[in-house]
C-alpha cells in the first residue's frame, strides 16, 4: 500500500528527470531524440512500414522504440512512463489519457475464396448470424469490436471454437475453411496477398 501511494509521485519525479536531460541536452528538441511508439497487434503489420517510412523521412532525428501488446497493457506502460505514445482502437474510455484520432476505416468481411458472399460491395450485418465467425482471443479490441457489429445488428454470431492471437492466425483459418472473420480495410491488401482469401464489402453505412 505504501508504495502505490508513492508510484505517483515516483513517476512525476522520472518524467521531470527525463525532461532536465532532454533539456540539458541541448536544444532539448523531444523530435530529435527517440519515441518509445507503441501499437496494438491488429493495426501494427499494416501501418507501421508506412509510419516508419514517414518518420525516417520527416523526422531523421527521431529514433523509435516500436512496442508490440494489447491494449490494456499498453494503457499500463503509457501510465507508468516506459510508453511516449500508443496507436490503439478509439475510443479507449481511458481517463488521465490524451486521445488524438488519426484515421478511421471500415471492417471487411474475410471469407474463403470460394464463398458465396466473395466479392460481395453490400454484404447486410445481420448475415453474420449465419455464418461461423472467427475470433481474436480475448483482450484483442477487435474481439469486442467485431462482437459489437453483431449486437448492433441484432444477431448472435455463431462463433466458431477457433480463436486466433493474432489477425494472420484467424485469417489463415479463414483460407481453410474454418469458417470467416472481420478485418480492418488496411489489413486487406497484405492479407489477401496470397490469393487464398476473398472479402466482401458492408452495406452502408458500413462498421
Amino acid at each position: 500500500p505504501e508504495g502505490q501511494r508513492l508510484l505517483p509521485k515516483a513517476l512525476a519525479v522520472i518524467d521531470a528527470v527525463d525532461e532536465l536531460v532532454s533539456a540539458a541536452s541541448g536544444n532539448g528538441d523531444p523530435l530529435a531524440s527517440t519515441v518509445r511508439l507503441g501499437l496494438i497487434p491488429t493495426v501494427a503489420p499494416y501501418i507501421l512500414p508506412a509510419v516508419l517510412r514517414e518518420l525516417a523521412d520527416r523526422l531523421p532525428e527521431l529514433g523509435v522504440q516500436v512496442v508490440e501488446d494489447q491494449t490494456t497493457r499498453l494503457v499500463g506502460q503509457l501510465r507508468e512512463g516506459s510508453l511516449d505514445v500508443a496507436v490503439m482502437a478509439l475510443p479507449t474510455n481511458e481517463s488521465g489519457l490524451g486521445e488524438i484520432p488519426m484515421y478511421r476505416e471500415d471492417f471487411v468481411l474475410a471469407l474463403p475464396h470460394d464463398h458465396p458472399l466473395a466479392g460481395r460491395k453490400r454484404v447486410n450485418p445481420d448475415q453474420l448470424a449465419d455464418l461461423p465467425l472467427l475470433l481474436l482471443d480475448e483482450g484483442h479490441c477487435l474481439r469486442d469490436q467485431a462482437l459489437e457489429v453483431c449486437r448492433l445488428a441484432g444477431v448472435r454470431p455463431e462463433v466458431g471454437q477457433t480463436r486466433a492471437a493474432s489477425l494472420a492466425t484467424a485469417v489463415q483459418c479463414v483460407e481453410g475453411g474454418l469458417g470467416v472473420t472481420l478485418i480492418p480495410q488496411t489489413a486487406v491488401a497484405v492479407e489477401t496477398g496470397g490469393g487464398g482469401l476473398a472479402t466482401a464489402m458492408f452495406a452502408r453505412p458500413r462498421p
